[in-house]
């Protein structure tokens, strides 16, 4: 019984990674056609976390291209992207070319050893691709005491009358 749990596990874990991958299969058309987040997403994060953007450390876990990293650097953030994709980390690195604070690391979170803790941890729509057995434990790890873990879930809406083709490619 252990054993096929396990089994279980090893494929939801492939699962899980083979179609975090599949974003870096097509990099240069997801940093095309994600949408940037509201400024009021950002005002609202730093006010929560009482932490000034421009002095505050930032590991951004799964970056993609950086939509979320611009709004951040620019508000003078310093930080820390670690992306597991090559790909998306290449054209991160490109968009994030004029901050100087912010550095792009192509590596999984889960194998990420950053030196020095940051004041927070933020998975922008990226936090249901790192393992659900250790995700919090490693963001715990880096972070200073009394540091702010930030993350975004979101879901699929679909209005009435929606077109069924999404459901039906699902499987």
């Amino acid at each position: 019984m252990v054993s096929g749990l396990l089994r279980g596990k090893a494929l939801d874990d492939d699962r899980r990674i083979e179609r975090a991958r599949t974003f870096d299969t097509v990099a240069q058309l997801y940093d095309r056609g994600r949408r940037a987040y509201s400024e009021e997403f950002f005002e609202d994060l730093f006010a929560l976390a009482e932490i000034a953007p421009d002095e505050c450390t930032v590991l951004e876990v799964g970056c993609g291209t950086g939509q979320a990293t611009v709004a951040l650097a620019r508000r003078g953030c310093r930080i820390v992207c670690v992306e597991m994709g090559a790909n998306l980390a290449r054209v991160a690195r490109r968009n994030l070319a004029p901050f100087e604070r912010v550095a792009v690391v192509n590596a999984r979170f889960e194998d990420f050893e950053p030196g020095a803790p940051f004041d927070m941890v933020l998975a922008a729509n990226s936090w249901h691709w790192i393992d659900p057995r250790s995700r919090y434990e490693r963001a715990a790890a880096v972070l200073k005491p009394g540091g702010v873990l930030a993350f975004t879930t979101g879901d699929h809406a679909f209005p009435p009358g929606f077109d069924p083709f999404f459901t039906e490619i699902q499987a």
